[in-house]
């Protein structure tokens, strides 16, 4: 069994005067949320893996590299997160066991709420717009339903 860390992006990146400017995905989000799950967060509850949760590309790996984007998730039709949904659960399907594997999501509602039924999970929200809350998860999820 591994445990594997879902940090969903930020709205604070590093591109937004260059956006032909490549950086990998683990430097780009410079969001206080994210800087504090993946400092803190991850070594915290022993994570072996980890990823990003982005509304633009989905799963991210954290080498990948990628371009400045302006785009959350909460502002997506239902259809674009259901979509992204699928993306990511392919995307976590061929690098994890999904039955046995344990995963800690670091992000809001519109990040986690799709992809609860499918994963052992638990899951850290806000405790305000800009701060994780990483005392005690706000939902767990254990013995899930098959993808």
């Amino acid at each position: 069994m591994k445990t594997i860390g879902l940090i969903g992006c930020s709205a604070t990146k590093q591109g937004k005067d260059n956006p032909t400017q490549k950086f990998k995905a683990q430097d780009i989000y410079q969001g206080n949320t994210f800087k504090i799950s993946k400092t803190i967060g991850l070594k915290k509850f022993k994570c072996d893996d980890w990823h990003i949760l982005s509304a633009q590309y989905a799963l991210l790996d954290r080498d990948d590299e990628i371009f400045y984007y302006d785009l959350y998730l909460g502002n997506q039709t239902s259809s674009y997160k259901k979509e992204w949904t699928q993306k990511v659960l392919q995307k976590l399907k061929e690098k994890y066991d999904l039955e046995n594997d344990v995963f800690y999501i670091f992000a809001g509602s519109d990040y986690y709420k799709g992809l609860l039924p499918h994963l052992h999970c638990f899951v850290f929200g806000y405790k305000s717009s800009n701060m994780i809350d990483l005392d005690s998860p706000t939902e767990y999820v254990y013995g899930v339903k098959k993808c």
